[in-house]
């Protein structure tokens, strides 16, 4: 009689493993639900996304004044809505890859590309120093509207890349972020970022012009 209980429970246990394997594989072999596609308009120009780029102001999408996105770098990959957040995050190193991608439609204001020499020259402090990734480095006056602020751009006008960053604050511990602007036709956007991404500046722009460029089309 035992050996007949055991055998039966054998059995069930055989089934259990066997039923078990067969809905792992199910789960492995079906197809991951896709993302949702969010559409959204800033003044004539449209922007199409997965919705995981769409920071919550903007996840809505239609007709907005200003969408706000956020990427991983190097990727660019969607950061928005904070889907790899948990209790064991480490949000120190999550915000050294983080890019925050602001859009807005451009208007009648100073393209970002003459800013360094029609806007920020007269407030910067004539000392410069050299940065890795082949940046000019210096800093804006005391007293001027971007007191504690750097200036970290390429020679020698800054056109093809210029972010202002704050000066690190090691008694705050407030992170060190930049932020450029650059324009697209007729939108304008606007990077922030971490200062370490700095010297990496080339990747930086490609990858955030890569992804609006594909989001427009």
């Amino acid at each position: 009689m035992r050996a007949k209980i055991a055998g039966l429970i054998l059995g069930l246990c055989a089934a259990a493993l066997v039923a078990g394997a067969g809905f792992a594989a199910w789960r492995a072999l079906r197809p991951s639900a896709a993302p949702a596609i969010v559409h959204a308009f800033i003044g004539a120009s449209a922007i199409t996304l997965p919705s995981g780029y769409f920071r919550p102001s903007s996840i809505g999408g239609g007709r907005l004044e200003k969408l706000e996105l956020a990427a991983f770098f190097p990727d660019f990959t969607a950061a928005g809505d904070l889907a790899d957040v948990n209790s064991m995050t480490n949000l120190d190193e999550r915000f050294q890859k983080l890019v925050f991608v602001t859009i807005t439609e451009a208007d009648s204001s100073l393209d970002p590309a003459d800013r360094p020499v029609k806007l920020y020259a007269r407030f910067l402090d004539p000392e410069e120093w050299t940065h890795p990734g082949g940046l000019i480095a210096r800093a804006f006056l005391p007293g001027s509207p971007f007191e504690g602020e750097e200036l970290y751009f390429v020679a020698p006008e800054g056109r093809e890349f210029a972010a202002r960053c704050g000066k690190p604050d090691e008694a705050r511990k407030t992170p060190n972020s930049c932020i450029e602007d650059f324009r697209i036709e007729e939108l304008n956007i606007e990077l922030r970022f971490s200062a370490n991404l700095l010297s990496e500046w080339e990747k930086l722009m490609a990858g955030a012009k890569g992804l609006i460029e594909s989001a427009r089309r």
